[in-house]
């Protein structure tokens, strides 16, 4: 089976390293009733103005090298290799230029962590999906498109997360290789 992985939210816990980074530094600016965290760019789910959002932004590189890995997401990566799986991340980290592309694949190695394939800076996932059995994502707009365009897809679901109508929740990288082993069980049989 060909799977894409994204990498932030879904990897790398990056998601909740900026989150915190953002409430910790931006409290008076952040507008509960604004809140949008189906929004997939960060800027638009805390309504952070371009100054804020420059600053934020600093942090994001930091994230890229810092942020802590999902629980068991080396053991699962490995785990779906080793089963005959080809992984491919697809991820919009790279749309701030290629010192963030540089980043994340040394931080990648660093942690032993290896793709078949790279998708960077991927605004829009539809066409860099169109060649995988199945996407893992945890970004509403993100999944919404891709469902919408019949690429099947596991939500990594969160405490903010929104379902989305059409992807599967999984909630941790060993419910991962477990669905995806009992659906290869279903196509032998």
């Amino acid at each position: 089976m060909k799977i894409g992985v994204d990498l932030d939210g879904v990897v790398f816990n990056s998601e909740n390293y900026i989150a915190s980074y953002i409430e910790l530094n931006f409290m008076q600016e952040i507008d509960d009733k604004k809140l949008d965290f189906c929004s997939a760019p960060t800027q638009n789910r805390y309504a952070l103005n371009a100054s804020d959002f420059d600053a934020m932004m600093k942090v994001y590189e930091k994230s890229i090298t810092k942020a802590p890995l999902m629980p068991y997401v080396k053991e699962a990566l490995s785990y779906l290799k080793q089963n005959g799986h080809q992984l491919f991340a697809i991820t919009g980290r790279g749309r701030c230029g290629e010192k963030h592309i540089k980043l994340t694949k040394k931080r990648l190695k660093k942690e032993k962590i290896f793709f078949d394939g790279y998708f960077f800076s991927q605004v829009d996932k539809t066409e860099a999906c169109k060649n995988v059995d199945l996407m893992i994502d945890d970004s509403y707009s993100v999944l919404t498109k891709l469902v919408e365009a019949g690429v099947k897809c596991f939500q990594f679901v969160s405490d903010r997360t929104q379902k989305v109508k059409g992807a599967e929740s999984v909630y941790n990288w060993g419910e991962i290789c477990r669905k995806i082993e009992m659906q290869k069980s279903e196509i032998e049989v």
